[in-house]
């Protein structure tokens, strides 16, 4: 909900003078506007009728004051126009306050008697949907009273800001009723819902020419949309004014007071928009959930993929102002709460450009850690933006109160000794095919295993220990060779018992059963695929082995070095080119069928290395890094 121009069109801000219980003008139109009034050239073709009514009950003026009026220049017939617009938009909103307050009261009186003198709602419950409204209407009614006399009185008197200026703190008490607004339409509802003689009453009412068919609510929104209103025909009066004339310099701080409360309202409306979202999310959760909390804010919603070791997985994210909630999607629109993510030590990061996946997001949290790939690149910087910009309000907001835990204070600024204490984030298998420290190839028979503190992917062999792990409550799990030696340290330093457990399935046979695969490998080969220092580039490329056999690849290029990987997490190269005296070039037209500017041709004698991108632009950059490293400095 908002109380933004679109709910203060001019169309809402004019009345009839009629004084009938509908809310219509002469021509039957509710809330008319006087911009009708004004012909072509901007001046108004109506003001030889003007000031005066249809009936007479309500004369704006006397025959003299008229004619004084008709002689006055065009912005004074403007501004003499707007403030009559300001009283007669007045009294359609004192009618609206009177069929809420007293119209609204009627029927449910009446209701009760035909209910066995039965109250059709309870008192209690009536006046938390009614109770501001009896102040605001006898103000309201004052403040009409004051500005039909200041038109009536308009040849002697031309000026209604000082009336804004003596009433204007009074004007504090919309703030009261927009503060409350979710609270009020929350009752309402909640009576309707429980007391179906209550609702019949109100349909009954909504649906007779008092209401004129629209609904209680239509009304209960007006007093929000009032102060905008103000501040909008504050502005259009002042527009008219001289603005050396004592009225400009009131209006002026007549506008001033009107916009203090205009901005107060907005910023309550913008709460109760953030707690009917966060009630909105919280009823979707399948299961009892407390989202709503005082001060927690919505930040943004979306859906992700989650990269898990074999498919990705779809996952819905709803970022607050505190808490990441990490659910699953079920129809129709109901999500399941997989993770309560706390901002509290989180750390967001964006892969490396060149990642096979240029969208892929990496959140890491004391809870969980996972890596999110979005549609787009533009989504994926959203989402970037989003999380490093909230949680370092938070944590900003949390250290001022000094609340972050120790252990958290340590995470968010990067301590190397948190290992253990937050979820590591887990290498995909798709991405590894070695151990990750003995280098063995894995197989169908050979297989992987992921480290709970570090998350790497290791074999059997290289991960038989078990540790406990803080972001796991010290429960025990399953962790490599190198992080077991360094928490078993870690823990002996604190003075901690370590338990030396060995994960006995894996441990059969450790020594015989290793494979021999790391003592054979060149020691020109370890290089890890990840290791970014002194590299210019680094990505899949396909690499054709033969005509139209094409094998997709991980390269590096590493202090003039091109290195081949099967994988992107391979800690080995499978081989290693020096560049040095290459010829590099792109080849400019369709080759095997793919389109000119993807292939890159190698060539140095009779070696020639054939190689293909995925765009025309990534093409380009490889090319420049390969030209760069096969010329001596």
């Amino acid at each position: 909900m908002s109380v933004g121009s679109e709910n203060m069109e001019r169309a809402h801000r004019s009345p009839s003078d009629d004084h009938s219980g509908s809310l219509t003008d002469s021509s039957g139109n509710e809330d008319a506007s006087l911009s009708e009034e004004y012909d072509d050239e901007g001046s108004y073709a109506g003001v030889a009728e003007l000031p005066g009514t249809e009936d007479g009950a309500d004369d704006d003026g006397l025959p003299e004051a008229r004619n004084r009026l008709q002689s006055l220049g065009r912005k004074a017939q403007k501004a003499f126009m707007v403030a009559k617009e300001i009283k007669d938009s007045e009294k359609v909103f004192v009618n609206v306050l009177k069929l809420l307050n007293v119209d609204l009261r009627q029927v449910i009186d009446e209701g009760s008697k035909k209910n066995g003198g039965k109250p059709v709602i309870e008192k209690a419950a009536l006046d938390q949907i009614v109770g501001h409204l009896p102040h605001l209407q006898m103000f309201n009614e004052c403040l009409l009273t004051d500005l039909e006399t200041r038109i009536r009185n308009w040849s002697t008197t031309p000026k209604i800001a000082d009336i804004f200026l003596t009433k204007g703190h009074f004007l504090k008490l919309y703030s009261t009723y927009i503060l409350d607004f979710e609270r009020i339409t929350a009752a309402f509802d909640d009576a309707c819902n429980k007391n179906p003689v209550f609702t019949q009453v109100v349909k009954e009412f909504e649906m007779s020419e008092r209401c004129r068919s629209l609904a209680i609510k239509h009304y209960m929104l007006k007093p929000v949309q009032r102060i905008p209103q103000y501040k909008m025909l504050l502005t259009d009066y002042l527009k008219q004014l001289d603005a050396d004339s004592e009225e400009f310099e009131k209006t002026t701080d007549a506008l001033a007071i009107v916009s203090e409360v205009a901005n107060h309202a907005n910023e309550s409306m913008r709460q109760g928009d953030n707690f009917e979202k966060l009630l909105a999310i919280q009823h979707s959760m399948i299961g009892s959930q407390e989202i709503v909390k005082p001060g927690r804010r919505f930040i943004k919603e979306g859906e992700l993929l989650k990269m898990s070791r074999r498919v990705n997985q779809p996952r819905k994210f709803f970022l607050l102002s505190d808490i990441l909630l990490h659910t699953t999607p079920f129809p129709p629109g109901q999500y399941k709460l997989n993770n309560v993510l706390s901002l509290a030590g989180m750390k967001v990061r964006q892969s490396s450009q060149e990642s096979q996946d240029s969208n892929e997001l990496e959140i890491i949290s004391i809870q969980r850690s996972f890596t999110l790939l979005a549609t787009s690149k533009e989504e994926c910087e959203a989402w970037y933006n989003a999380l490093t910009k909230t949680i370092n309000e938070y944590e900003n907001k949390k250290s001022s109160f000094d609340l972050i835990k120790p252990e958290h204070k340590g995470l968010a600024e990067g301590d190397t000794s948190s290992l253990g204490r937050k979820a590591p984030l887990w290498i995909p298998d798709s991405r590894v095919t070695m151990c990750m420290i003995c280098t063995s190839e894995f197989t169908m028979t050979w297989r992987r295993h992921h480290c709970r503190a570090c998350g790497k992917v290791t074999c059997g062999s290289c991960s038989k220990n078990k540790a406990t792990l803080m972001y796991l409550s010290d429960k025990e799990a399953r962790v490599c060779d190198n992080c077991y030696e360094t928490l078993v340290v870690s823990q002996r330093k604190d003075g901690e018992e370590v338990k030396e457990r060995t994960n006995k399935k894996s441990s059969k046979g450790n020594k015989t059963k290793r494979r021999k695969s790391n003592i054979n490998r060149s020691s020109a080969l370890k290089v890890s695929a990840r290791d970014e220092s002194n590299s210019s580039m680094g990505g899949y490329l396909w690499l054709r082995v033969r005509k139209k056999d094409w094998k997709r690849m991980w390269y590096r290029i590493k202090e003039k070095v091109l290195y081949t990987y099967k994988a992107s997490e391979d800690v080995v190269a499978l081989s290693s080119t020096p560049l040095l005296g290459y010829a590099v070039c792109v080849i400019n037209e369709t080759f095997e069928g793919y389109e000119s500017g993807l292939i890159l041709q190698l060539t140095q004698g009779r070696m020639k290395i054939i190689l293909r991108s995925e765009t025309p632009e990534a093409c380009a950059r490889w090319n420049e890094a390969m030209v760069e490293a096969s010329c001596l400095d």
